[in-house]
């Protein structure tokens, strides 16, 4: 008994990480997106305040507490990776992974039609509209994917997502690197 579980936590580490990895990447893309800080360090009066802030005195800044907010996020979402069954949890990082690197895609076509477009097409724009889109196309995909290429997690999550959300995350900063 002592030896099965060994085992099975021994094979849970590597899922753990990757689930990890992702989740953090992720939800670091969503906190800065939404400006979803757990705290605001005011470094000018040496003052941190819980959840947003508007600046006080000098600026706030905000990056230490989406660090803390995706440290909190993922380390959720790993620990429900260590105790949930092993083959749900492979589905859910597949479909997870293919809706971020799908959100990237599709809202990324979605601004290059934009700016080529010839007429207006606002709702192009919307992030909501790209994340349905690709929330839509990962739950396809996922459910069509055969249960033996679940059976064990693409490692190569690890790099994929985030480097697609630090893609996202540089799309997002342009405006304050072209001033």
């Amino acid at each position: 008994m002592i030896a099965e579980s060994k085992t099975s936590v021994k094979s849970k580490v590597p899922l753990v990480a990757i689930t990890f990895t992702v989740a953090y990447a992720v939800i670091y893309a969503i906190s800065t997106e939404l400006n979803l800080p757990l705290v605001t360090y005011h470094p000018v009066i040496g003052e941190i305040d819980f959840l947003q802030k508007p600046a006080r005195s000098g600026p706030a800044m905000y990056w230490y507490g989406w660090m803390l907010t995706s440290l909190i996020g993922a380390g959720a979402l790993a620990l429900l990776a260590a105790v949930a069954p092993e083959g749900w949890m492979q589905r859910a990082l597949t479909f997870g992974a293919l809706a971020a690197v799908g959100y990237l895609a599709v809202f990324s076509l979605a601004l290059f039609v934009y700016d080529k477009a010839t007429v207006e097409l606002e709702f192009l724009k919307s992030r909501w509209l790209s994340l349905a889109v690709a929330v839509v196309l990962a739950a396809v995909v996922s459910y069509l994917v055969p249960a033996k290429w679940n059976e064990r997690v693409w490692p190569g999550w690890v790099w994929a997502v985030p480097i697609g959300a630090m893609a996202v995350l540089g799309y997002y900063l342009t405006p304050y690197f072209t001033r």
